[in-house]
């Protein structure tokens, strides 16, 4: 067996991308005597806008939910000062003033059928959108919005009834694709496959049930997501300009002048295993999902290991205030004697990113700091060794060379996942816990497991080392390993004297595969913590008062500064009508 040894040696269609303008249409002024008519509008068109305008904001949502869920960083310590009233202004502008118009032409231009297929889409991606902006603020307008003559001031509709609503568009949606063909139009998500569509509408529906507590609903929903080939997602290009087709957080990373953003240490902690390739303990995602820029990080370890002796050993990582404040500081009071203590600040093996709340100004660390990979960033492919290199007589420590750079990795060809077969998976896992079936249970949240990890690694990067890719084996040890541990564990654990889990729990380890799975579309997240609890084992802000958790997010500033029957809240404490107030110690 190897041995380590604590030492310190000193020594698309690319072309339809469309920009969000910064500007917001409010919703009395949607009814323009300029625009077209729907003799004059072009419906394929029109669903092309309705395709790009529900990506954007689906991918606020993710990047919200990734926030609130420790999947990404969430800059800035306290809750309602992060999410103010512009926070989803693009979300609610995307539905009201673009979705919602387009759609409504289409519909009046579907006269004789022809346009079935685009319509029933078009109304699936539109009940998509209603039903997450309920989930994030409660009660929305509705069954008076975009009507501007009739109600230039449309009043707020109760919650549990825009959801219904949305079951009914689905509805719709479903019956309008049965048989019908795309025509002409470009269908940037399916490619034309009704079928696929259908199995979209029914995921929502079970996702719908699963949230409002319709567990056997779950267990029982039929020709849904089950698939990598039936996974609903948005892929972006590779060109650089008019438009920029690249996934976003490629185009914030892969500059010229290094990374721009962090990622979520708690999330890199929980992958990186022990050692890594070392200990064999890591997540086979984890080469996929980050890309290294550096060997060490200020104030953790790597391994090292010496030609002489062919030995592994600790090796320490200077503090450099400089590039890293928080390595020159003491643990936070309220992270001491917890496992955060290991990550809060600097973590193991050259990942370098934040903790949850880190407000820290920017220091000269992009070239170090840990970036987006090739999943689903359309990065790079992690293919640097787990521990630097010691010549035998100890004059020379080799480190990889590891920078981004514009260009490099797989050049920005990434996805925005919205629903994949995983996240299927994991809800009949939840369903099933939630029944008190352990059985079907374990095998659902395998079989969400093996979904992530085969889709994860099916994406390439044309110009890595493949070496350190996962095996097969690896995998399989992997999944076997996380499934046992799953169903070992009981169904509610103790907290200890700092309220964090003596031992996991079952909905712990569910939550942490299912917020892993969630890597890059985490909208569903937000909903998870609050629907039941856990996982217990989230990040905790790094301010020991960062005030209370979001029940819900503060109601869009450009909605309640046009409408008078729109008032903003004080505080971000309504619940949605399935939120039950379950909390989770971690908040």
């Amino acid at each position: 067996m190897k041995k380590i040894y604590n030492v310190l040696f000193i020594a698309f269609l690319s072309a339809l991308t469309v920009f969000q303008s910064c500007e917001t249409v409010e919703l009395e002024m949607l009814e323009n005597p300029n625009s077209l008519s729907p003799d004059q509008a072009n419906p394929s068109l029109l669903f092309n806008s309705v395709q790009l305008s529900y990506r954007n904001g689906v991918s606020s949502f993710n990047n919200i939910g990734a926030q609130l869920g420790r999947i990404d960083y969430m800059s800035g310590r306290i809750y309602f000062n992060n999410y103010g009233s512009g926070t989803l202004n693009g979300p609610w502008g995307n539905l009201f003033s673009s979705m919602n118009p387009d759609i409504a032409v289409i519909e009046e231009s579907n006269t004789d059928g022809s346009y079935d297929y685009i319509l029933g889409a078009s109304k699936a991606m539109q009940a998509h959108l209603m039903m997450l902006l309920v989930d994030y603020v409660g009660d929305i307008v509705w069954s008076e919005a975009n009507m501007p003559l009739d109600f230039p001031n449309p009043n707020l509709d109760d919650d549990a009834a825009v959801y219904d609503a949305a079951l009914s568009l689905l509805n719709e949606a479903s019956s309008l694709l049965q048989g019908a063909s795309v025509g002409t139009s470009t269908d940037l998500f399916y490619e034309g496959d009704g079928g696929k569509w259908i199995k979209f509408i029914n995921t929502l529906k079970m996702r719908a049930a699963l949230t409002t507590g319709d567990y056997n609903g779950v267990i029982n929903a039929t020709n849904v997501i089950e698939s990598a080939e039936d996974n609903f997602t948005f892929a972006y290009g590779t060109n650089l300009q008019q438009p920029d087709t690249r996934h976003p957080d490629y185009a914030s990373d892969y500059t010229d002048s290094g990374a721009g953003l962090y990622r979520s240490n708690w999330l890199m902690n929980l992958m990186a295993g022990t050692f890594g390739d070392f200990s064999g303990n890591d997540d086979p995602r984890r080469r996929y999902y980050f890309y290294r820029q550096n060997a060490v990080t200020p104030g953790s370890f790597t391994l090292l290991f010496w030609e002489a002796d062919e030995n592994y050993y600790l090796y320490d990582g200077a503090v450099d205030a400089a590039s890293l404040a928080c390595s020159a500081q003491d643990v936070p009071s309220h992270l001491e004697f917890t496992e955060q203590e290991d990550y809060w600040c600097s973590m193991r093996l050259g990942y370098w990113g934040r903790i949850h709340g880190n407000n820290e100004g920017i220091p000269p660390d992009s070239f170090t700091r840990t970036a987006t990979g090739v999943y689903p960033a359309g990065g790079r492919f992690d293919d640097n060794l787990d521990w630097v290199i010691l010549n035998p007589d100890q004059s020379n420590i080799t480190f990889y060379d590891a920078a981004v750079g514009l260009g490099r990795g797989a050049g920005g060809a990434g996805i925005e996942p919205i629903i994949l077969s995983s996240y299927v998976e994991f809800w009949r896992a939840e369903a099933y816990l939630m029944l008190g079936q352990d059985d079907p249970a374990e095998d659902a949240f395998e079989a969400g497991v093996t979904e992530s990890v085969n889709y994860v690694t099916t994406f390439t990067d044309p110009t890595a080392d493949t070496s350190l890719a996962p095996t097969a084996e690896d995998i399989s040890e992997f999944i076997a390993d996380i499934t046992d541990e799953f169903s070992d564990a009981d169904e509610n654990t103790a907290l200890d004297a700092f309220d964090w889990p003596v031992e996991k729990s079952k909905l712990d380890i569910l939550g942490e595969q299912f917020f892993i799975a969630m890597y890059g579309g985490g909208a569903d997240a937000f909903n998870f913590i609050r629907r039941t609890g856990y996982p217990r084992t989230l990040a905790r802000n790094i301010d020991p008062n960062p005030g209370p958790f979001p029940r819900t997010l503060l109601y869009p500033s450009s909605e309640v500064n046009a409408n008078p029957n729109v008032s903003q809240r004080q505080d971000n404490l309504t619940q949605v009508f399935w939120d039950a107030g379950v909390t989770n110690p971690a908040n």
